[in-house]
C-alpha cells in the first residue's frame, strides 16, 4: 500500500513536470564476413542491440609447424629472450606458421620485451608451458600484426628474485614520531631493498584487498616525501619512518604492501594489430598489468583464460598483478572478453576508454593539453567538449605535437575556433574503443573496481562479481587534470543477467555508479545515454545499490535485490539515487527480497522533485 501511495503521488507530480527529449540511440555496428581467407576461421560476436562483429583466427590445419626448441628455447637457459625472439622473427618472415612450445618452465631475464612484429596468420600453442619474467617493462609486444592466436600458455613473475607484494601486520604505530613497524607474514620478503610503492588495508582472514567498510591506503610513489627511512629491525620486521601518511594505521591491522605498481605489462597489443585471440592463457604474476590494448588495434579477444594468484603458491603470494588486469585505451574497438576468471589485482579488472586532453592554455592555433593517455598524431582530427562537457561541432586537424614537462603536450592545429578556451577538453576522432562484449566471466577479490565502462555499444551479461573492493561497475567520465583523463561518453550500454555479491566491500560509494568527475566537479549536462540495467541479482549490499548522475535515458528494471545480513543495516543500504542531470529514467519491477510492508528501499532517491516523480511513478 505504501508503494502505491508513493507511486500515485509521483504520478500526480509528473503530470505537471516538463519532459526532456529522449535521446536517439546511435547506429550499431553490424559487420559482414566477406572473402574470409582459407587459412582462417572466424568467431561471430553478438553484442548490444544488434551489434555484430567478427574476430578471425588462424586455421591450424592450414599452417606450417615449427618448434621453438629448434631455435634454442630451453628450460636450461638462464634467459630465453634471444631464443624466443629469434623464433618470433622467423614467424614475421614466414606467414601462416604454427609455433609449438614444448611443455616446460622457461625463464626470461632480459630487460627487452619480446616482439611479434608484422606477423600474419600465426598460431602459438604453448602446450601448457610457463614463461617466468624477472624484469619490469613491457614483456610481449604484438605490433603491426594480423590474425594471431596465442593459446595454452602460462605467464608468471619471479617472486624469488623480486616479490610483487607482501602481507604485513601493523605494530607500534606512533603518530608522535611518525614511525610504524610492519611485521611480514613471509619473512623472506622482509628486506630494506624491496621498494615500498603502495600499501592497502586487506582482509585479515582471506588477505584480499579491502576490509569490511574500510580501505585505508597510501600510494607512496606519488609523493617522494612519504617515506623518510626504512630499517630492518628483525628477520620479519621493517621499521618505517614516514611523513605522517600512516598515522591513521592502527596496531593489529593487516595490509598488502606492494613493491611494484605500474612497472610492467605482460602483453601490449598495438600499432593497428587486428584479429588477435588469447585462448586458455593464464597470467599468475606481473609487475603491473596483464594486457594493455592500445595504438588503434581492433578485433581482439581474451577467452577461456585466467588471471589470478598461482594456486600452487597461495600460502606466500597475495596478488596476481600489481595494477589493472585489462586496460583498453585508444583502440578501434570490437573486442570480446568471455569465460575468464580474473582476481587478485592491485587495481581494476577491466578499464575501457579513450583518452582526453584537458585544455590548460590557448595561444593562437596552439593548444596546451594535459593528456596522460591520448592519441595525438599529426593529421588526426580533434573534437572538442566545452567547459560543462557538452559536445560541440568544433574540430581541428593536428599539425604537430611536442612533449612538454610531465604529461603536458603542445599541440599545433591547422585552425582553432575562437570559442575553444581553457577548461575545455579535446579528444581524437580517430579512436573508438566501443563495440564490445564482456560475458560469462568471474570478477572477484581485487582492489578498486570490477569494470570501468567508458565507451559505447557495450554488452555486459551473465558475469559474476564477488567481493570487489569498490564498485563492481563504474560508468564514468573521469578527469583528474594532473593524473588521468578518461572517457568521452557512453551511448548504448546493456548490463544484464549478472550477479553481484558483497561488491563495494570497502564502501567506496555504491555497487554500480554512473557519473562524472571533471576536476572534482560534475559535468553540467548528460554525457551518458541509453543505458539498460536489467534482470541482475544483487546480494549482500553494504551501501547504495546505484548512484547515477549525468544520464539521459536509463532503464533499471526486473532486478532482484537482497541486502542480506552480512553488512550492518543502514537506511541507504540497497537504495538507488539519482542526482544531477538525470532524465528519461524507467525504474520499475525491481524485487526486494528482504523488504517489509513499510520498507522504502524500493523507492528511489533523487535530488530534484521532478526526477523523484519520474523514477517513482511506476512502483508496484
Amino acid at each position: 500500500m505504501l508503494l502505491k501511495i508513493v507511486s500515485f503521488i509521483a504520478s500526480i507530480i509528473l503530470m505537471f513536470t516538463p519532459s526532456v527529449a529522449m535521446p536517439e540511440k546511435g547506429a550499431v555496428l553490424v559487420e559482414t564476413l566477406d572473402n574470409l581467407s582459407e587459412n582462417r576461421t572466424a568467431d561471430e560476436i553478438n553484442g548490444a542491440n544488434g551489434t555484430k562483429f567478427y574476430v578471425q583466427r588462424p586455421k591450424a590445419g592450414k599452417l606450417n609447424e615449427v618448434n621453438a626448441a629448434d631455435f634454442g628455447l630451453s628450460e636450461e637457459n638462464e634467459d630465453n629472450y634471444e631464443a624466443f625472439q629469434s623464433v618470433l622473427n622467423y614467424c614475421s618472415q614466414h606467414p601462416q606458421t604454427k609455433l609449438i612450445i614444448d611443455k616446460g618452465t622457461y625463464y626470461f631475464r632480459s630487460l627487452n620485451g619480446l616482439d611479434a612484429n608484422n606477423c600474419t596468420d600465426l598460431l602459438i600453442d604453448g602446450s601448457d608451458a610457463t614463461f617466468i619474467f624477472s624484469s619490469t617493462g613491457y614483456k610481449f609486444f604484438i605490433r603491426n600484426s594480423e590474425c594471431i592466436e596465442i593459446r595454452n600458455l602460462n605467464f608468471d613473475w619471479n617472486w624469488a628474485e623480486s616479490p610483487l607484494a607482501s602481507i604485513v601486520i601493523v605494530q607500534n604505530s606512533n603518530s608522535d614520531t611518525d614511525t610504524i613497524d610492519l611485521i611480514f607474514r613471509n619473512a623472506e620478503y622482509c628486506s630494506e631493498n624491496n621498494r615500498l610503492m603502495a600499501i592497502t588495508q586487506c582482509d585479515p582472514e582471506t588477505y584480499n584487498f579491502g576490509t569490511k567498510h574500510s580501505s585505508k591506503e597510501v600510494y607512496f610513489y606519488q609523493d617522494g616525501t612519504n617515506i623518510k627511512s626504512v630499517q630492518k629491525i628483525s628477520d620479519n620486521t621493517l621499521r618505517v619512518t614516514h611523513n605522517g601518511c600512516m598515522d591513521n594505521f592502527e596496531n593489529g591491522e593487516t595490509y598488502i604492501l606492494r613493491h611494484h605498481v605500474y612497472d610492467g605489462t605482460v602483453f601490449n597489443i598495438r600499432d593497428y594489430s587486428e584479429n588477435i585471440t588469447f585462448d586458455n592463457v593464464s597470467i599468475h604474476g606481473s609487475s603491473g598489468m596483464a594486457y594493455i590494448c592500445e595504438g588503434s588495434c581492433s578485433h581482439f579477444q581474451i577467452i577461456n583464460s585466467f588471471i589470478g594468484v598461482n594456486p600452487e603458491h597461495k600460502d606466500k603470494r597475495c596478488v596476481s598483478l600489481t595494477a589493472d588486469a585489462i586496460h583498453i585505451v585508444n583502440t578501434n574497438g570490437c573486442f570480446n572478453i568471455s569465460d575468464c576468471d580474473i582476481s587478485g589485482m592491485g587495481d581494476d579488472a577491466v578499464n575501457v576508454h579513450d583518452g582526453l586532453g584537458y585544455v590548460s592554455a590557448v595561444n593562437g592555433n596552439t593548444l596546451t593539453l594535459i593528456a596522460s593517455a591520448m592519441r595525438l598524431e599529426s593529421g588526426d582530427t580533434l573534437a572538442f567538449k566545452n567547459d560543462i562537457f557538452e559536445n560541440t561541432d568544433l574540430t581541428a586537424k593536428i599539425v604537430s605535437v611536442k612533449a612538454l614537462e610531465g604529461i603536458t603536450k603542445e599541440v599545433v592545429v591547422d585552425f582553432l575556433p575562437e570559442s575553444v578556451t581553457e577548461g575545455w577538453t579535446a579528444y581524437s576522432m580517430e579512436c573508438n574503443s566501443g563495440n564490445y562484449v564482456i560475458r560469462d566471466n568471474y570478477f572477484h577479490e581485487n582492489r578498486a573496481r570490477g569494470l570501468l565502462l567508458q565507451s559505447s555499444n557495450g554488452l555486459c551479461e551473465n558475469n559474476r562479481f564477488y567481493k570487489t573492493m569498490a564498485q563492481a561497475i563504474k560508468v564514468v567520465m573521469d578527469i583528474e587534470p594532473t593524473l588521468w583523463q578518461e572517457g568521452t561518453g557512453v551511448d548504448n550500454l546493456v548490463i544484464s543477467n549478472n550477479t553481484f555479491e558483497m561488491c563495494n566491500y570497502s564502501d567506496w560509494g555504491s555497487v554500480i555508479e554512473i557519473g562524472t568527475n571533471i576536476a572534482g566537479k560534475s559535468a553540467g549536462t548528460a554525457v551518458f545515454t541509453n543505458v539498460e540495467i536489467t534482470s541482475n541479482t544483487f546480494t549482500d549490499i553494504p551501501s547504495r545499490l546505484m548512484r547515477a548522475n549525468n544520464i539521459n535515458g536509463l532503464v533499471f528494471s526486473r532486478n532482484t535485490v537482497n541486502t542480506g545480513e552480512f553488512f550492518d543495516k543502514t537506511n541507504l543500504q540497497g537504495r538507488v539515487y539519482f542526482g544531477k542531470y538525470c532524465n528519461n529514467v524507467d525504474y520499475y519491477n525491481n524485487e526486494y527480497i528482504d523488504g517489509g510492508f513499510f520498507d522504502t528501499k524500493k523507492t528511489a532517491q533523487a535530488d530534484s522533485i521532478s526526477v523523484w516523480a519520474e523514477v517513482n511513478s511506476r512502483l508496484q
